[in-house]
């Protein structure tokens, strides 16, 4: 499953103010090489020119060592793009024997977060589950009660940022956790203990947030350093996971297998990509920004494709899904030379369609849980 980067020297470096774009020969098969860099940086361009808000992109195709960044140097909030520098340390653990896969949570009161399996099954605690559970909640459907109980279990916030340092990301943070992310986010003054914590408690303080005081805290969500990254530093995370160099075999396999199956995000990085089309990807949601970071596996032995989208401020939801579909879109047809068909108008629809709902109530990284038939559409 994991590729290796074998050695390469740089071939093309061209810089703007925005835009990094630099091509790596490598002694393997041209993989990438054929890929038309300009043109797909102008068309990438384009739709980014086209959206509203924010828009970061890192791109690099695995085996030839192609890379592509438009705004990748910039700070995003990560919403629960935050769970896969916390799986990539519990696994990391793992390998160095200080954890086991077996190793048995129990969840109580004060452990469930909205959102997903345990917030819906278990309101009030009461279940015990092994480590290897948690990590296939938390990557698969975004479980926010699994994210921060793996967190907890691996020392914490500090504990993942720190390992992040010493392998030389810089711009990943890791900083609170999911609970605290919530209530930050939602404009929630009132500090809550873990010992007071309930899901109960986590939804009345939100409910009772004044609309002002609810856009105020948006603003700070979205200029806050904490629980951020850029393109750029995910994207090479990603790559990281895809040679092999990041976690020992079978951790990182299992990781890429764990994400690969994820359900969240079907209108993002896969939305326009051949239905058969593996994508190991992670997923974040805010009413303020839609995130989507992956592995793109191409047909025909081509390699594999990392995409990091961050978008913020879009507009609907739907914009910036759209957004981060047709980016991904762009990409694949560059890489494969493959002319995906158009999307169906009931999405282009849909789209338009779409508004915010007033104030967000948990689900991933804060959407609203209760009004979504599925972990996210």
């Amino acid at each position: 499953m994991v590729s290796r980067l074998l050695s390469y020297g740089i071939v093309v470096s061209l810089r703007t103010s925005q835009v990094i774009v630099f091509t790596l020969a490598v002694c393997a098969p041209a993989w990438g090489a054929d890929a038309d860099l300009p043109a797909l940086t102008a068309r990438l361009e384009q739709i980014i020119n086209s959206s509203h808000g924010q828009v970061g992109v890192a791109l690099a195709h695995v085996e030839s060592g192609t890379k592509l960044s438009i705004h990748g140097e910039q700070r995003f909030p990560m919403a629960s793009v935050y769970k896969l520098p916390i799986a990539v340390e519990a696994l990391t653990q793992v390998s160095e024997g200080t954890l086991e896969m077996s190793r048995q949570v129990t969840l109580g009161p004060g452990d469930i977060r909205a959102c997903c399996t345990l917030s819906r099954r278990y309101p009030r605690g009461g279940v015990t589950l092994m480590l290897g559970d948690l990590l296939e909640l938390m990557m698969v459907e975004s479980d926010n009660s699994a994210a921060d109980a793996v967190l907890k279990l691996v020392g914490g916030p500090a504990a993942v940022q720190r390992r992040l340092r010493e392998r030389g990301f810089n711009a990943i943070n890791i900083n609170r956790y999911d609970a605290q992310i919530s209530l930050d986010m939602t404009g929630v003054r009132e500090a809550v203990t873990d010992a007071q914590w309930t899901l109960e408690l986590q939804r009345r303080l939100i409910a009772e947030v004044t609309p002002t005081d609810l856009h105020a805290a948006r603003a700070r969500y979205t200029s806050d350093p904490r629980d951020t990254a850029t393109p750029d530093d995910m994207a090479a995370l990603l790559v990281r996971l895809q040679r092999g160099d990041l976690l020992p075999w079978p951790y990182g396999e299992q990781l890429i297998e764990r994400m690969s199956h994820a359900i969240t995000g079907p209108r993002r990085l896969k939305a326009r990509l051949p239905p058969d089309t593996i994508v190991a990807h992670k997923t974040g949601t805010t009413d303020v920004v839609i995130n989507d970071v992956g592995i793109i596996t191409l047909p025909e032995n081509r390699g594999h494709l990392v995409l990091a989208v961050f978008v913020m401020n879009g507009g609907p939801v739907s914009a910036m899904q759209t957004a981060i579909a047709e980016i991904a879109a762009a990409a694949y047809e560059s890489f494969t030379g493959t002319q995906l068909p158009p999307p169906p108008p009931k999405v282009v629809k849909a789209a338009r369609k779409k508004r915010l709902p007033t104030k967000p109530l948990g689900g991933e990284g804060g959407r609203p849980a209760h009004r979504r038939k599925s972990v996210e559409k």
